[in-house]
Formats: structure tokens, C-alpha cells, sequence
């Protein structure tokens, strides 16, 4: 009995210890951070602010694969038949392609595949008619060829990049937001939608051959598949929407009732609120938003570049609308503009009219 009550404030030490060290951990979250921001500029102004930093139900959910796939057509039937009688070295990719491992092949496969077989494809065609006695009959087949290849390329493209699994995860609910502690460096995940993207710059120049990154195409899915930083970004876009907004409302409510500084000149609680604007929004949240924006709008235009480029389907446009459109006021990326602007104004707004504002 003795040894246990001798035990007993070790044990609490330890519990305390941990509480501790929770809370720290905590601390080091985006939305402990930005929770923190808004409390204390509600403590300092007499206001309140519930931000509501529970975001998963307010995102979009991003299309089902059935909703984000091309269709396209299937040449496989009778297609060695046409082109194996002048050799135009697709017999083995052909033979892939009907394999039943074929059949399953990755949307990164499934790229390479397309890519490799357009090419040899033109090749080949391009034999036929220097040729001097060229089979009418089986150069009209491959131009018939040729001309659904052609047509349907970018809708392979689509299909290979947004029909994928690494793709849909960067679009998950499900993610944390972006960490505190990130450095400047480009996120994996957008450095491999820049490869994807240029393979697709690539496929719109006349004579383009199959980019060397075929190769090694794994590359960049499997970054995506690591780094969900597309699935963080919107988490952090939506917390900083809610924390900005509510904080200007919080401002401008407080001005209305009755402003901070009624004689247009610096009050005490004026000067605790410009040290809290100082030491808790531009010493901690202005630069996590500054990253969030500046990489979140790299990821942004990468993916306007390829919905313009090549054929979205209904749902992946609808889903653009609600997420990243510049045209849809309502859309989670203008919201998160308008929130940050209006949050810029409030607190101009207030340091102003005390004379706080920087060289004034």
C-alpha cells in the first residue's frame, strides 16, 4: 500500500507531463493557430467569433470514376489483321493492349500505351504515302485509323490523368490541412501535374514524339499518391475562408457597436489589438496563408490549363464550378478570396480610424 502512495505523484507528474506535451503538439496545428488568432482578437475587441473550423461536409464531393471517364473507341477488334500486313510495329503493343493484363492496365499505362501507338501510328502512315506502290485499300484503313486516334487522343489524355486513383486522392475530404512547418519547396504533387501537364502541352505541336518521362511515368503518379497536397490545399482554403471572414465581421461588428478608438486617435485596447495583429496574424497566419496561396494558385492554374486543353466530362465541370472557378462567386476559391480582401479592409478599416495604420 505504501509503495503505491509513494508512486502516486510521479504518476500525476507524468499525466501532467503529457497533458503538456499535447497541448504543445496542438499548438503546431493549423487550426489551433488560427483558432488562437481569432480568439484573442475576440478577447481584445469584446466580440465574439465562431469560426467553425469542422470542414470536411463543406467540400464538394469530387465525381465518381464513372463520372470522370471518356469514352473511347475500341479498335482492338480486327485491328492486327489491318496493320500487320505492311509491319507497322504495333504488333507487340497491340498484343499488350489484348493481353488480359491489358485489359487492366493503370491510367499511367494506359498513357504510354496511347501515346507509343499514335506515334508509330503517324510513322506508319507517313511510310504509306512515300511509299512508291502503296496498297489503296490498307492506306484507307489506316487513315480511318488514324482519324479516331486523332480525335480521341485528348480524351485519352483526359481519362489517363483524371480517371486515375492518384488523382481522386487529391481530391479527398478526408486529408489534413496543410502543415505549419512546410517549407517553400514546390509540393511533390504539383511538380508531377506540371510533368502531366506538359506531356499535354506536348501532344499539341506538330510532329511531337513520345516525351522521355514515358519511361519512367510512374514517377509522377506515384508522387501524387504520396503527396495529397491537392486534398490538404482545399482543407486549409476553407479554414481560412471561415477565420478571416468571421474575423472581419467580428471588426466591423465591434466598430459599429461602439469603435475602438471614438475620437479617431489610439486607445489602450486599440494598442493591444494592433499587438495581437502584429505578433499573431502577420507573425503566424499571413505566412501560411501567403504559402496556401501562392502554391494553391499554381495547383489551381495547372488544372484550368488541362480543363481548358483537353475534353472534362459534365460532372468534373461541375465539380470545377463549386471548387476552383474564377467566374463563380460561390465557388470555395472566390469565397476564399473575397474572405481574405474583406479581412484586409476590416482591419484597415480599424487602424485607420486610430491612427495605426502603418506611416500614418
Amino acid at each position: 500500500m505504501f509503495a503505491i502512495a509513494r508512486h502516486r505523484p510521479r504518476v500525476r507528474w507524468l499525466t501532467l507531463a503529457m497533458l503538456v506535451l499535447l497541448a504543445g503538439c496542438d499548438r503546431s496545428s493549423p487550426e489551433a493557430m488560427l483558432d488562437n488568432y481569432s480568439t484573442r482578437v475576440a478577447r481584445t475587441i469584446d466580440e465574439t467569433i465562431d469560426p467553425d473550423l469542422e470542414v470536411a461536409d463543406a467540400l464538394p464531393l469530387f465525381p465518381a470514376r464513372r463520372d470522370r471517364v471518356q469514352p473511347l473507341s475500341d479498335l482492338r477488334q480486327g485491328l492486327i489483321e489491318v496493320l500487320a500486313l505492311r509491319h507497322c510495329d504495333l504488333l507487340h503493343l497491340i498484343a499488350e493492349r489484348n493481353s488480359s493484363l491489358g485489359k487492366f492496365m493503370a491510367p499511367s499505362q494506359q498513357l504510354v500505351y496511347e501515346l507509343r501507338f499514335f506515334d508509330r501510328l503517324r510513322a506508319c502512315r507517313k511510310r504509306l504515302y512515300r511509299a512508291d506502290e502503296s496498297d489503296v485499300e490498307l492506306l484507307e484503313q489506316v487513315n480511318a485509323i488514324y482519324a479516331v486516334k486523332l480525335r480521341e487522343l485528348p480524351r485519352a489524355l483526359w481519362n489517363a490523368i483524371y480517371a486515375s486513383q492518384e488523382m481522386e486522392a487529391n481530391f479527398s475530404r478526408g486529408d489534413a490541412p496543410l502543415p505549419l512547418s512546410e517549407t517553400d519547396a514546390t509540393p511533390p504533387a504539383i511538380g508531377a501535374l506540371e510533368q502531366l501537364t506538359d506531356i499535354v502541352r506536348l501532344t499539341t505541336r506538330p510532329d511531337w514524339r513520345p516525351p522521355e518521362l514515358l519511361a519512367r511515368i510512374e514517377e509522377p503518379y506515384e508522387a501524387l499518391h504520396r503527396d495529397h497536397f491537392g486534398s490538404q490545399l482545399l482543407k486549409s482554403v476553407v479554414l481560412l475562408t471561415r477565420t478571416l471572414e468571421s474575423t472581419a465581421l467580428a471588426l466591423e461588428r465591434r466598430e459599429q457597436r461602439y469603435p475602438l478608438c471614438p475620437q479617431d486617435r489610439a486607445t489602450p485596447d486599440a494598442k493591444i489589438l494592433l499587438n495581437v495583429f502584429g505578433k499573431f496574424y502577420a507573425g503566424e497566419v499571413q505566412p501560411y496563408l501567403a504559402r496556401v496561396h501562392r502554391q494553391g494558385e499554381r495547383w489551381r492554374s495547372l488544372h484550368a490549363e488541362l480543363l481548358r486543353s483537353l475534353p472534362a466530362t459534365p460532372a468534373m465541370l461541375d465539380y470545377w464550378d463549386q471548387v476552383y472557378s474564377g467566374d463563380n462567386p460561390s465557388s470555395l476559391w472566390q469565397r476564399y478570396t473575397a474572405a481574405r480582401e474583406h479581412h484586409t479592409q476590416a482591419w484597415q478599416s480599424v487602424l485607420r480610424r486610430c491612427q495605426l495604420m502603418p506611416g500614418s
